[in-house]
């Protein structure tokens, strides 16, 4: 299927959807892709988080421009990771870490545990475009909240790394082929002002990539689901390490909404206390839980049960890690 026309000075056109951390299905798709002189590979964001190595995944992509032409797309996942690198927000700290996060930072670990981004990949997190026009396509991470003319980025940055379109709600009437990734779909969609990349390999899918105007699909599939990803303390026996900060929790419990506070927290743990500070118990050990972490328009759903009582009171939640926390839209 023809999708636009290819308006890149000849060169053959590709896009590639959400790597997600998968290293070794980006280097095979490459493999896979009939990338000649002049060709230009966009990818829409979304190289990092959850997967086993996210580091593999730019230093893939940083090899690859060696050979091509090669645009970056920032994605919300790349945006939380400069958000944590800035520290200044233990809420959006916290946003990272639960949104994979802490599968990122244990692919830059060394031995002791300690976080070590190359020069090269800050510079190439910090340089990531929002959007790139080339002939009759836009490229983006998530989409477009209006059409190209009218982007500010002082406006609408943040919905072009997070939006997803609601069912029911029209798009806005675009002049050129907008082709993102972000939500998640089982088989790339294609639509005349419409292109999806997201087929979740992360999540045993498939890599995608597209070839345009042609509309050919390369694609392979998730070689493995290991286990989730986590950094480690080399000095303790805790599975994963925990961080520090005050960030909000609520938690419904028997039909009624409570207010805490991190202690502290992992990925698959919290040690909360009650935000009213009065001294009352108001969780019991064993005692299953749901809720959100953080604030705002964008925090993360979890559930999971009380596994200790401390005094103050505190309590130590166990999160379930089945099913990944999420955010909401």
């Amino acid at each position: 299927m023809a999708v636009g026309s290819k308006g890149n000075g000849g060169g053959r056109l590709f896009a590639v959807g959400d790597v997600h951390g998968c290293a070794d299905e980006l280097r095979a798709l490459l493999q896979q892709l009939p990338l000649g002189h002049g060709a230009v590979v966009v990818f829409v964001g979304d190289y990092i988080d959850r997967g086993p190595d996210s580091r593999g995944v730019v230093d893939t992509i940083l090899e690859l421009k060696d050979y091509c032409e090669v645009v970056c797309l920032r994605g919300n996942h790349e945006a939380m990771l400069l958000e944590f690198l800035d520290g200044s927000d233990p809420v959006k700290v916290a946003r990272f870490i639960y949104n994979g996060g802490s599968a990122t930072l244990a692919s830059y670990a060394d031995e002791e545990g300690n976080v070590l981004i190359p020069p090269e990949h800050i510079e190439f997190y910090k340089e990531l475009k929002l959007f790139h026009v080339l002939g009759e396509y836009c490229f983006v991470h998530a989409g477009l909240p209006v059409d190209v003319p009218q982007i500010n980025l002082a406006e609408h940055s943040e919905e072009m790394v997070w939006m997803r379109r609601r069912r029911g709600v029209p798009a806005p009437a675009m002049s050129k082929v907008v082709v993102h990734g972000h939500t998640t779909v089982r088989e790339v969609e294609i639509s005349p002002r419409h292109i999806n990349l997201d087929t979740a390999c992360v999540y045993g899918g498939y890599l995608s990539a597209i070839e345009l105007p042609s509309g050919t699909i390369h694609q392979v599939p998730r070689t493995s689901m290991p286990k989730p990803m986590y950094l480690r303390d080399a000095h303790s026996r805790r599975e994963a390490i925990r961080f520090g900060g005050r960030v909000p929790v609520q938690i419904l419990h028997e039909g009624q909404r409570k207010l805490y506070e991190t202690v502290n927290y992992s990925e698959i743990g919290l040690l909360l206390k009650d935000v009213a500070g009065d001294g009352r118990q108001t969780l019991g050990i064993g005692d299953s839980v749901q809720g959100t972490i953080g604030s705002g328009t964008t925090v993360v759903e979890f559930h999971g049960q009380v596994v200790r009582l401390d005094k103050g009171p505190r309590y130590a939640i166990k999160m379930e890690v089945d099913a990944p926390p999420s955010v909401m839209p």
